[in-house]
């Protein structure tokens, strides 16, 4: 039973699927009482019946410690580069180190070598870990088209998406709309949100740009998002920003705010941007949220997601993801730059294999068993605990997941 409005409760059985608004008197009845049929009290027979009926539909949480996937999901931090010197980047992006081009070619052959064994469907390529993947760009155009040689040679369809700054022209735009599949473009607001938070490397502004990227493709890519990280600075406006957003991009995307989190770089300007506070971020993104119903744009957010019922929070822990670092060390989790935290695998140059450790990859999946004081939350089977690595720092997301859930 969840507290509600005008004295009212929520009574939430998430795996049967239902949700009741009842009377705090009612509430006070059940609670003091068992929930039996057969009772003097209509209210609770009818409640009981309508709860019993459900249980033949009943939805079981997924056990995402046993998840096993139809796709090979490899991910690649082709560099610790970046073109923008964002306040708050968790890698702390901005190092010249770029991936060897032998762990390129030996990841990439390993992805499809393992897809045709375990004859999964497809083989799903990200770039997300690290810095900006278009930074090198050479050692970039060189990982695609060795994607599409293999995807050639194997007969094995590949998907790739990928995270990016947008912070460049015409050339680099056309070549990534020619071959990926998703796009998740960081843009955090309006000129002055985004070229506080997120500027060039001298410092100056990179709105124009990364709005020139966000309307070419809107135009040329089949799954288009918006991300838009929000600080202490943009919390209150963030209804304003899906407006604005609307009038510069329309509404053929999906719009996804995410809190900053205090990692990495963030930790130095602090005293210029840092984390919202929680009560704040949920006021504002619920109005946000609401606008855009209004205007036709889905607003999202990873803390609050009613539809699944899982578990636990990752599934890149589980599978485990295939996440290739810079310096050959697999990683579970694509914010673990250097992979330190999450290790499980290594690149041999010798060999040029990959040794695989079973004992860390058990241990990783451990990591996504939920903390005790989720036991007799509502959230159980939603956030599942949330984020093993928002944990990792004793960043906590309850008051966020609970409420906007």
């Amino acid at each position: 039973m969840i507290p509600s409005k005008e004295n009212t409760y929520l009574l939430y059985a998430p795996t049967l699927r239902k949700l009741i608004r009842i009377t705090e008197g009612f509430a006070l009845r059940i609670s003091e009482s068992e929930l039996l049929t057969n009772s003097e009290d209509k209210s609770m027979n009818l409640l009981f019946t309508t709860l019993k009926n459900s249980i033949q539909n009943a939805i079981k949480p997924f056990p995402i410690h046993n998840r096993k996937s139809n796709f090979f999901h490899l991910a690649l931090g082709l560099t610790k580069n970046c073109t923008l010197n964002c306040l708050y980047c968790h890698a702390d992006a901005g190092k010249t180190e770029d991936m060897p081009e032998e762990i390129i070619l030996s990841s990439i052959k390993y992805a499809f070598e393992t897809a045709q064994k375990q004859k999964l469907r497809r083989v799903n390529i990200s770039f997300a870990v690290g810095g900006e993947p278009t930074t090198n760009w050479n050692k970039f155009k060189l990982c695609i088209n060795n994607i599409k040689e293999f995807e050639n040679k194997f007969s094995i369809p590949s998907h790739l998406s990928m995270t990016t700054n947008g912070y460049y022209g015409n050339i680099k735009r056309t070549f990534i709309a020619k071959y990926f599949n998703s796009i998740l473009l960081s843009l955090d607001g309006p000129p002055d949100i985004q070229n506080l938070h997120r500027p060039n490397r001298a410092m100056k502004e990179s709105y124009n740009y990364v709005r020139e990227s966000a309307l070419f493709f809107i135009q040329n890519v089949k799954s288009f998002s918006i991300r838009a990280t929000i600080s202490n600075y943009s919390v209150k406006r963030m209804p304003e920003i899906v407006e604005f957003f609307y009038k510069e991009f329309g509404n053929k995307y999906h719009l996804v705010f995410e809190p900053l989190v205090p990692l990495g770089r963030a930790n130095s300007f602090n005293d210029i941007v840092s984390e919202p506070s929680q009560e704040d971020f949920v006021k504002y993104y619920i109005e946000a949220k609401e606008k855009g119903k209004e205007l036709g744009i889905e607003v999202r957010t990873s803390a609050a997601n009613q539809k699944r019922l899982v578990t636990g929070f990752c599934g890149a822990m589980s599978i485990p993801s295939f996440t290739v670092t810079t310096n050959g060390i697999l990683t579970t989790c694509e914010r673990d730059s250097d992979g330190e935290n999450y290790w499980f695998c290594k690149f041999s140059p010798k060999t040029k294999e990959f040794i695989l450790d079973e004992e860390r990859k058990e241990y990783n999946k451990s990591l996504l068993k939920m903390p005790q004081k989720c036991n007799d939350c509502f959230c159980k089977w939603h956030c599942a605990g949330d984020c093993p690595d928002v944990r990792t720092i004793n960043y906590d997301r309850c008051y966020v997941n609970k409420n906007l859930i």
